[in-house]
């Protein structure tokens, strides 16, 4: 009994056997099957249709695997399930879009049958990728900002003009939809678009984007209603760019027959080409790229001079751009005041810009710190701004403006503080080693341009020295600014700094008036809020004790300290920290 049993298992398993092989072998004879462009795996969304279709190199997702194709764009798929066989004409309008016509599964025959029952109306269908995620590309409605007219099929909401404004990020547009009083079924909303895929069939072209609600309280969900079909016409005049823009109802590009004819039309016009009313000047874009003192911020001048765009450099992306709107104000290559405007992310507006060129590689910039949506309105703001302190990519040292030999002065009050620090680190030891006083910053002497290039300041002590490299200076509302850095940087320390500087006349204990330099260091920009000797890093004072030339025995000669003396007499005062 258990022999006969197990010829039957075996006899149905040679059955099973030569029922694939005849499949396979009905299989093909019907193409033997085929693959699909490389390029289409992945997870594709189709409106109507629950999840995702997957497509790999021979199966696409409820459709069936591919069996015979004539290498251009008619596939037939044959479906395992219902045992029959489906027509496909697949077109890759962008590598992100695909449309296709298709038959209804149908009995074994070839391939030309089959696709011959497909009709010039047979529906057509939009698969848009999802996975991999797709890359936005730059919308093609360029230059924002424009104004547009918009309708639903219930007239056109002509005023108040709505307004599309431009991101930073060129991919997306913010559409602000304005209220018609006088035309129904209009409503104030804003909306963003973001540009996935553009192609074109003849004269007509195509957008594929996703939109958002920006003022919705609830997030969309559904690929359904964020995906959007578009077909666009651009006229470009002499002083204007004009789009009329058609929209789809839903997640297809079914319904749009010309850019006047959609669920929703729109036409974009842009009557004031910002890139073109003025230009940032030579003084400022000779140098094509800027740095922030502690290279945290890039700034870079693009697009003819007009545009500049603000970066993060510290591993975040944040970038600003700046658009030359109309200039108010130009003082002799070295001032310049200007209404720009500023987009950050899919906010923007008109902000008050003021451009200072300083001594060297140095520029100094003040922007208002609001928006204006007026550009008239954005100057009439009189707040105070903080000065941001630019340098150019590749600094050049400078002379230094004065020389000579110095010796560092710091208070009584100071050394004790600091001599007590030193032996409350050191009380085992009950000693205090040159070495020690070193690290405390008590450097002994000073001197400035006695080099063979007269750009350098350098520092000494028993044991240790440290030189640095002059890059510029300027005086400005009763202050000394000085741009400098260490000639060799080590990495905990800063590319370059700021000090600012004050100085006042005082007596000596032999009542000998005496010029008291009261210096502060900062590391970000030269900030006019820091007061010099109070607030900020540090404080000093310096003495004056002779010329490069003059030997050390003449280090007791009183010299009178100038004010350009003072500038780097602070300079180096903050150096040596």
């Amino acid at each position: 009994m258990a022999a006969i049993l197990n010829f039957e298992v075996k006899l149905g398993a040679v059955y099973a056997h030569i029922g694939l092989l005849l499949t396979l072998a009905v299989y093909s004879s019907y193409g033997g099957g085929c693959t699909f462009p490389e390029g289409w795996t992945g997870s594709w969304f189709q409106s109507g249709i629950n999840g995702l279709i997957t497509i790999n190199s021979t199966h696409i997702y409820l459709k069936g695997e591919c069996s015979e194709t004539d290498s251009n764009d008619k596939f037939l798929l044959y479906d395992r399930s219902e045992d029959c066989y489906r027509c496909m004409v697949i077109h890759e309008k962008h590598k992100y879009v695909l449309q296709y016509k298709e038959t209804y599964c149908s009995p074994k025959d070839s391939l030309s049958s089959i696709c011959e029952s497909i009709t010039g109306d047979a529906p057509l269908y939009s698969m848009f990728r999802k996975e991999p995620r797709p890359v936005p590309q730059a919308c093609p409605f360029r230059p924002a900002p424009f104004t547009f007219t918009y309708s639903r099929g219930s007239g056109d909401c002509v005023n108040p003009p709505s307004r599309a404004e431009s991101c930073t990020d060129d991919s997306r547009l913010l559409l602000r939809y304005m209220a018609c009083p006088d035309v129904p079924g209009t409503e104030s909303n804003v909306e963003e678009l973001v540009c996935l895929a553009t192609w074109k069939e003849g004269s007509t072209r195509y957008l594929v984007g996703q939109i958002s609600q920006v003022q919705r309280r609830i997030p969309i969900q559904s690929d359904e209603d964020t995906y959007r079909c578009f077909i666009y016409k651009g006229q470009h005049s002499d002083k204007s760019m004009t789009y009329n823009i058609a929209q789809s109802g839903d997640a297809t590009c079914n319904g749009l027959s010309s850019p006047t004819d959609g669920s929703r039309t729109m036409k974009l016009t842009n009557s004031d080409d910002e890139h073109n009313r003025c230009h940032f000047p030579a003084w400022i874009v000779d140098h094509h790229k800027w740095f922030s003192l502690d290279h945290t911020h890039q700034y870079r001048f693009t697009t003819k001079n007009a545009t500049l765009k603000i970066m993060n450099e510290d591993g975040t992306y944040e970038e600003k751009r700046l658009v030359c709107h109309s200039i108010l104000e130009q003082k002799d290559k070295k001032y310049i005041k200007l209404v720009a405007h500023v987009t950050m992310g899919c906010e923007s507006g008109h902000v008050c810009l003021k451009l200072f060129r300083r001594e060297g590689g140095v520029l100094e910039v003040q922007q208002g710190k609001a928006l204006w949506e007026a550009p008239q309105d954005a100057c009439a703001d009189a707040t105070h701004t903080p000065y941001i302190t630019l340098i150019t990519t590749s600094l050049n040292s400078m002379r230094c403006p004065i020389f000579g030999r110095y010796t560092v002065v710091n208070s009584l009050a100071d050394r004790r503080r600091r001599r007590q620090q030193i032996n409350i680190g050191n009380s085992e030891n009950g000693a205090i080693s040159q070495e020690e006083e070193c690290v405390m910053g008590e450097y002994q002497s000073v001197s400035i341009g006695c080099g063979a290039q007269q750009d350098t300041i350098e520092f000494k002590s028993p044991c240790t020295d440290q030189v640095y490299t002059c890059y510029g200076s300027w005086s400005w509302g009763g202050r000394g600014y000085v741009i400098a850095g260490p000639a060799s940087r080590p990495s905990s320390h800063p590319r370059t700094l700021c000090f600012t500087y004050t100085t006042t006349m005082k007596n000596d204990t032999r009542g000998v008036g005496v010029h008291l330099l009261s210096v502060s260091a900062m590391g970000g920009s030269c900030d006019r809020a820091v007061a010099p000797g109070v607030t900020g890093d540090k404080a000093y004072n310096l003495t004056l004790n002779g010329t490069c030339e003059q030997s050390s025995q003449y280090n007791s000669i009183g010299v009178h300290i100038t004010p350009k003396l003072s500038l780097i007499i602070s300079l180096m005062m903050i150096l040596i920290r």
